[in-house]
Formats: C-alpha cells, sequence, structure tokens
C-alpha cells in the first residue's frame, strides 16, 4: 500500500514518477490522487486543475533533468555546457523515456497553452544562461559575432538545432563541432 502523499513536493514527485512509467498524457488528477494515496478533492487542494498539475509536473521533469543553476556552475563555456545538457538528456532518456518527442508533441500543438508556456519559460532560462556564457568567454574568435550574429541570435539558432538533435536524434558530434568550429579559431 502506498504511503499517503501529504505535500506539494511529493506529489510532484509521484507525478514524475507516472511521466516515467507512463507518459506525459497519463498525467489527470485521478491518476495522481490515486498514486499519491489521497481522495481527488484533496489533491484539488494543491492544484486548482488538471492544467496546473500537469504544468507543475512537466516542470518538475525538465527541473529534474537539466538542473540548470548546477549545469551553469560548472561549465566554463558553452561547447562544455552543450555539452552537459546533450548528457543530462542521454541520462534521462532511461528515466523518462519518449518524455521530449511526447511532451513537444503534447504542448506544442496549441491546446495545452499552460504546458507550452512552461516549456517556453525552462528554455528561456537554458538560452540566458547560454548567452551569459558566450558573453564570459574571452577565447571566441574575433569577428564570430556582428551586428548581424549578435551572441542572442547565435544561441536562438544553435538552441533550435540543439531541440532538433534531442527529437530527432541527430549526431551530438556534428552538433558539437558545429558550435565548436564557429566560434573558436581552428588550430
Amino acid at each position: 500500500m502506498n504511503k499517503t502523499v501529504t505535500s506539494k513536493e511529493e506529489i510532484l514527485d509521484k507525478s514524475r514518477e507516472i511521466i516515467a512509467e507512463k507518459g506525459v498524457s497519463a498525467i489527470n488528477m485521478r491518476t495522481v490522487a490515486a498514486q499519491c494515496g489521497i481522495a481527488v478533492g484533496s489533491l484539488y487542494n494543491y492544484f486548482a486543475s488538471k492544467s496546473e498539475l500537469m504544468s507543475a509536473a512537466v516542470e518538475a521533469v525538465w527541473k529534474d533533468i537539466f538542473q540548470v543553476g548546477t549545469c551553469l556552475e560548472n561549465c566554463e563555456d558553452i561547447l562544455e555546457y552543450m555539452k552537459t545538457l546533450l548528457e543530462a538528456v542521454k541520462n534521462s532518456r532511461d528515466r523518462y523515456p519518449q518524455f521530449f518527442s511526447m511532451h513537444a508533441l503534447h504542448f506544442t500543438t496549441g491546446e495545452k497553452p499552460e504546458g507550452r508556456r512552461v516549456m517556453e519559460k525552462y528554455f528561456l532560462e537554458l538560452k540566458v544562461q547560454m548567452i551569459s556564457l558566450l558573453e564570459q568567454d574571452k577565447q571566441i574568435r574575433a569577428g564570430a559575432f556582428t551586428d548581424k550574429m549578435t551572441p542572442e541570435i547565435f544561441v536562438n539558432y544553435i538552441f533550435k538545432l540543439f531541440l532538433a538533435v534531442l527529437l530527432e536524434n541527430q549526431e551530438e558530434e556534428i552538433f558539437l563541432e558545429f558550435i565548436k568550429n564557429y566560434l573558436y579559431e581552428i588550430k
């Protein structure tokens, strides 16, 4: 018998377990309440709607995968940062099978604006960290950034490539080589 869950964090832990086992689409008030050992009505004390629960659960998964603050603290440049993000995704694929493709399909259709907002919020945090690393990196070749190719434009471009690598299982090494060749002097 499951221990009765009594906090928002415990509910999100159970929600992540459901996502890991059954996917994002399995998140609903009844399933989560049953997994937590509480009544559906009690779940509404923590989350006002299924949409709010879904958004919080997806955000909990993103936090678990990327651990944004930790990732930035451990990286000296954007290349290392991207390697760390790719490694985090690789390590999470076993815990959350098909999360990236199913999450993207589920929320980018426009039917789930709150889930999309959470995804975009997390992506924005990653992009801000990428820009910060670019601005601090003294090894970037002169002329890499111009009025037309700003650090922000570069980050938006490579972030789209990063998502393609995740969703389409593209070659990670080619992606990293592209970043390295654009930013740094080839020796």
